[in-house]
């Protein structure tokens, strides 16, 4: 690609619809989803809502400190439109297995997962849409693996490579939040303390803010808060992108979403995310929050139904 996005469109910023009024009442996130069924991978159990038959196959995958629930609203549409939308609690979240070994929280770890999901799901290729800590997942998952693939779609988070080149440029306190969770004990108190302000000027955009604080201090188990940083270090992600010689692109058609009032990434760790591609590349942008699947569905919706059609 020579350094250059292969695109005929430039970035562009969607509006949002006067219907859109998403709610925040926060009520039974999962039992809005259909029947939960489980699958048995490298050992552990994924918890899976799985709507359609034989349409083309969407593998949404969440991100932190979210389940599956977060996509309740692309999944009845995407049904609707002929796919086979599939939703899916990473181990350590919803209803999935909660590994205690952190090695089997590990970024290449979670690929193989998706490889042995995919394949006990009985799909050969997908279309893969995935948010926040599940795109930094899916970004090498869909380099190692672009076979499986139709289309993959990020949101919000683009290749972790390219959040550390934005931390390394001067974003380090735009970040300090990948420290602090990096202790599990300490980010809980931080987050907590004075009433939880911190907790609730952080999520103050997010729609289950409810649900994820209740999570957090209902005495269950709270693998999810930060496993995701404290088993992906930095120093890990250098060795694999650098002294292991990883020079793999996505070679399936790539799209990026991000949203201007994100309060957890930056722009250019995603927006750069073109230089991991060699297909067809379109980066598009949200006002809204962290959580755009969630705060503006009806567009996200419009635009992951277009891109599937240029496929």
């Amino acid at each position: 690609m020579a350094g250059e996005p292969q695109t005929d469109e430039k970035p562009k910023q969607s509006k949002p619809l006067d219907a859109e009024r998403p709610s925040r009442s926060g009520a039974a996130l999962a039992s809005q989803l259909p029947a939960t069924t489980f699958h048995e991978v490298r050992g552990q159990t994924y918890a899976v809502t799985d709507m359609g038959d034989d349409g083309p196959p969407v593998l949404l995958m969440h991100g932190w400190p979210d389940e599956r629930s977060i996509y309740r609203h692309q999944l009845p549409v995407l049904r609707e439109a002929g796919y086979r939308a599939i939703s899916v609690d990473w181990i350590g979240h919803g209803e999935s297995s909660i590994p205690k070994a952190r090695s089997r929280y590990r970024v290449p770890e979670l690929s193989r997962d998706l490889v042995a999901l995919l394949d006990s799901l009985d799909i050969d290729r997908c279309h893969l849409v995935a948010h926040d800590y599940g795109a930094t997942v899916c970004w090498e998952f869909a380099a190692d693996n672009s076979h499986r693939l139709i289309t993959f779609s990020a949101l919000s988070v683009g290749p972790s490579i390219e959040i550390l080149a934005d931390i390394f440029k001067g974003s380090l306190f735009w970040y300090h939040w990948l420290v602090l969770h990096a202790f599990d004990r300490l980010s809980r108190w931080v987050y907590l303390r004075n009433g939880g302000k911190r907790f609730q000027a952080r999520f103050g955009k997010h729609p289950d803010r409810d649900q994820i604080l209740a999570r957090l201090t209902g005495g269950g188990d709270q693998t999810f808060w930060t496993i995701w940083e404290a088993a992906n270090p930095s120093h890990d992600v250098l060795f694999r992108w650098f002294w292991s010689g990883r020079k793999k692109k996505i070679t399936v058609p790539t799209l990026a979403l991000y949203s201007h009032d994100d309060v957890w990434m930056t722009i250019g760790q995603i927006s750069r995310g073109y230089r991991h591609v060699s297909a067809k590349w379109r980066f598009e942008t949200f006002d809204c929050g962290h959580t755009l699947q969630l705060e503006r569905p009806q567009d996200v919706n419009r635009v992951l139904l277009d891109w599937f059609a240029q496929v």
